[in-house]
């Protein structure tokens, strides 16, 4: 997609996702699976109410195994994420823990954001112990996959305008994105049909759009029956050169 114009521009939002006067407490399991249907791996996750540093936060947990990119064995791991929930979303810390089967540590995972100086620091160790380490910029609109669905929640979907935001990925690297409503669809669940909104998180690389090239459509739904609640996500597992899923709530 070439870029807009900067009349088309104006109209976009760039403003943080409003978090909700009270953040709910609730778990669920999902399930990933590749495009064919084979199970590719499944997470119990939870979400909660939480404080950091006085202000009011939302803690995710995560609890997975299976098959997960890049390894190509069998893994398991853990996960907590904390984003700022105070009247907006901001991300705040996360960490990740993968470890084989037999319990070994493979990858820690480490994203720490600083509203106050609009930086974010990324942290990952191998089973080795090399660190990699590396600071990009974190706008107030910032975004990252720990937790994004349920952040995305509170998207104004009954507005329908398309969200302007900043993407840090697991490669690291930082996206411009948009998120784009794309209208309603009845899709076939677990729990039977249900009608959802449609979102489409869209990353762009200037004229040529490399991203495009890299990151393929990537989609959430979410119910259209308030409080929104998601459904289902298609895109890439875990950044470029991963496989593309259909990971869904159960």
């Amino acid at each position: 997609m070439i870029l807009r114009t900067a009349v088309w521009i104006s109209f976009l939002l760039a403003a943080q996702i409003q978090a909700p006067p009270v953040i709910p407490k609730k778990q669920g399991t999902v399930a990933a699976s590749a495009t064919n249907g084979k199970l590719r791996w499944t997470a119990n996750w939870t979400m909660e109410p939480w404080m950091s540093s006085g202000k009011k936060a939302v803690r995710f947990t995560e609890t997975g195994s299976g098959r997960y990119s890049p390894f190509t064995q069998d893994v398991q791991w853990t996960l907590e994420s904390i984003w700022l929930a105070d009247s907006r979303y901001f991300p705040l810390q996360f960490q990740k823990t993968i470890r084989d089967k037999q319990g070994r540590i493979l990858a820690v995972e480490k994203k720490t954001f600083d509203a106050d100086s609009g930086k974010v620091k990324f942290e990952r160790q191998n089973e080795k112990g090399s660190l990699e380490s590396s600071s990009f910029a974190a706008p107030a609109n910032s975004l990252t996959i720990e937790g994004i669905a349920g952040i995305l929640e509170s998207f104004p979907f009954e507005k329908s305008e398309t969200m302007t935001a900043h993407f840090l990925s697991n490669e690291p690297k930082v996206y411009d994105v948009t998120l784009e409503p794309r209208g309603k669809e009845r899709i076939q669940t677990t729990a039977g049909s249900m009608d959802c909104y449609k979102l489409e998180m869209v990353a762009h690389m200037g004229l040529l759009n490399v991203a495009k090239i890299f990151y393929p459509k990537t989609y959430f739904w979410f119910s259209v029956a308030k409080p929104h609640v998601w459904v289902r996500y298609q895109g890439l597992e875990n950044g470029p050169g991963t496989p593309e899923i259909v990971m869904e709530a159960r």
